[in-house]
């Protein structure tokens, strides 16, 4: 194989491994203390709470290069719509997913996904309740699961998990969450560290930290960083994949309702 191949798969590769950074926001929900717990739980004598719409802007960074992403929280007559977009010249990006609020949790509704790097690569989730099944699309191919309530599509997942925390005294030691992606439904973990105070843009942060549970750490690693003030929006994150570094930092906020910060 000659070395410009060898340098196009591995640009490639890198490439993805920095998408997956910002895809990552979405890779870090729960729905349990450390088990899946069941709606009555988890629920019980809580009113219906909601997220505050938001327009975020984050800066990362990989292989030396540099992309600013908007993430965007809206809601209209009880539907939210999460989007995401990023571009620079070597990837464009654009992702959307609409959800609900049942009884403390992220009912989706339907997810869509377009990274265009060397390639263009696509997903799409439709959560089908009515009929019982949730199809999944991944690099071309469908995938029908039976529908369940504590599944996720990997957008909105993190909405998810703000919801939980938002609910809770204590952030629990342990998050776990499941989400669909193409042909699998897989369970997630995060372990609770040490709470840090960071520096940012918009301010200095107290913020609880999780760390990904990966069955092989010294090749993926991933930590993340959440603020109880901003309602436990992501603030920061770092994931390391093989020789890629990617860092992810938030540059501004801004609420979008109408009360005041």
């Amino acid at each position: 194989m000659s070395k410009k191949r060898v340098r196009r798969i591995s640009l490639n590769s890198s490439l993805r491994h920095w998408c997956g950074g910002f895809v990552l926001f979405a890779h870090v929900s729960l729905n349990a203390w450390g088990v899946s717990p069941t709606l009555d739980d988890t629920t019980a004598g809580i009113e219906e709470i909601q997220l505050r719409p938001f327009e975020a802007i984050y800066a990362t960074s990989a292989l030396g290069m540099t992309l600013d992403l908007t993430r965007s929280l809206s809601v209209t007559d009880g539907t939210y719509t999460l989007s995401g977009r990023g571009k620079n010249m070597l990837i464009n990006m654009n992702e959307s997913a609409d959800f609900q609020i049942k009884e403390g949790r992220v009912k989706g509704l339907r997810f869509d996904s377009r990274v265009k790097t060397l390639k263009t690569n696509k997903r799409r989730v439709l959560f089908n309740e009515s009929e019982g099944i949730i199809d999944s699309m991944k690099r071309g191919d469908w995938t029908q699961h039976p529908w369940e309530p504590d599944v996720l599509d990997r957008f909105s997942q993190q909405q998810q998990l703000r919801l939980t925390l938002l609910q809770t005294e204590e952030p629990p030691d342990l998050l776990t969450f499941r989400v669909v992606d193409g042909p699998k439904v897989s369970e997630k973990r995060w372990e609770r560290l040490a709470d840090e105070i960071i520096d940012t843009p918009i301010g200095s942060l107290a913020t609880v930290k999780y760390r990904a549970v990966h069955t092989n750490p010294k090749k993926r690693a991933s930590e993340i960083w959440l603020a109880p003030r901003l309602d436990y929006l992501m603030v920061k994150t770092t994931h390391v994949e093989r020789s890629s570094t990617v860092k992810v930092a938030i540059k501004s906020l801004t609420w979008l309702d109408a009360v005041s910060d």
